[in-house]
Formats: structure tokens, C-alpha cells, sequence
């Protein structure tokens, strides 16, 4: 296969094996996947304290690049399914706030809550999955290197530098998380 075809390629296998994941959340399949699912997504609010968004935000990060070199990258497509069950426990879990609220009756909690499974969503979750790229893109430099081949740069040409700059994000994303939920 050609070096510039293995970017898309584990992207294609980091979104499918996250979308393969949610769906199997959808048809309810738990156990396992769901119990390895928490170790790489944030739990939800009502099990966390006050401090606990920031931490979360950036270890799921931290936890799926990781993770993600297992294996020389297929640890990604493994952890990243898991991923995917967790956020369908998430994604029910806000809808079914979504469904008790009342509009004009809306409460503070409630929106905080809905803003926090936004934040999971929408920050977290693509957060993540560039993790996971990146730390597939790692691997497959490791086994170049192991097999004596020359390493040729097919992605992002700093993958720690770019894993910084989701670390960040992630921060501020568990900030906002932070003060939506108990400020």
C-alpha cells in the first residue's frame, strides 16, 4: 500500500470502529466494551464532583493516544469501539433529560447537564479520536523504524506537538465543563 493511502486508512478505522461502537450501544450490547468504555471516556455528571471535568477531559485524551499504539495501532480501532458504547450511554442519557425538561420551566441543573453531554460530544469525543489517529500515526513510525525501514511522513509531521494542542483543548473543554455544571 502506498504511504500516503495509511492516513486515510486509519481514519477510516478509528470513525467506523467508534460508529460500529455506538451502534452496538444502540442494539445494547454492554458488558465488556461498556466496563473498557469508561477507562477512556468521561462518566457522567451526576458521578463526578465538582474538580473531576478537567482531569476527565484530559486523561480521555491522554488514555485513547496511548492506548492507541497497542499493537501497532489496532489498540485504536479496539479502544476507540469501546469509546463508542460509552458515548451511546452518554447520548441516551442527555436525551432523556432533554425529554423531562419543560421550556419555560427549564432549570439551571438541567441545562448545565445538557451543555456538559455537549461538551462530551462535541469537544471530547473528536478530541479523542485525532488522539487516536495520532497515536496510530506513532505506532506505525515505531514499526518502520523496527523493521529497519525508512520512515517517510505521511501525516502530521509532529504528532506530539499536535497531541499537545488536543491536550489543551481538552482542558478547556473540562473547564467549561467544570463551571457549567457547579458555578
Amino acid at each position: 500500500m502506498r504511504a500516503e493511502y495509511w492516513p486515510h486508512l486509519f481514519w477510516l478505522l478509528i470513525v467506523g470502529s467508534w460508529g460500529l461502537g455506538f451502534l452496538s450501544g444502540m442494539a445494547g450490547a454492554l458488558g465488556i466494551p461498556a466496563e473498557i468504555g469508561r477507562a477512556v471516556s468521561v462518566p457522567l455528571p451526576d458521578r463526578i464532583s465538582w474538580w473531576q471535568p478537567v482531569p476527565y477531559f484530559l486523561l480521555s485524551v491522554i488514555a485513547i493516544f496511548v492506548l492507541s499504539q497497542v499493537f501497532f495501532g489496532v489498540g485504536s480501532a479496539v479502544f476507540v469501539f469501546c469509546r463508542g458504547v460509552s458515548d451511546y450511554a452518554v447520548l441516551s442519557w442527555a436525551l432523556s433529560i432533554a425529554g423531562g425538561i419543560d421550556v419555560l420551566n427549564i432549570s439551571r441543573l438541567q441545562l448545565g447537564q445538557l451543555f456538559f453531554a455537549s461538551l462530551v460530544l462535541v469537544a471530547n469525543l473528536p478530541l479523542s479520536l485525532w488522539a487516536a489517529h495520532l497515536g496510530a500515526e506513532n505506532s506505525m513510525k515505531t514499526l518502520c523504524r523496527l523493521r529497519g525501514r525508512p520512515w517517510r511522513d505521511w501525516g502530521s509531521r509532529k504528532p506530539l506537538s499536535n497531541l499537545l494542542m488536543a491536550l489543551a483543548a481538552s482542558v478547556a473543554a473540562g473547564l467549561a465543563a467544570s463551571f457549567a455544571l457547579y458555578a
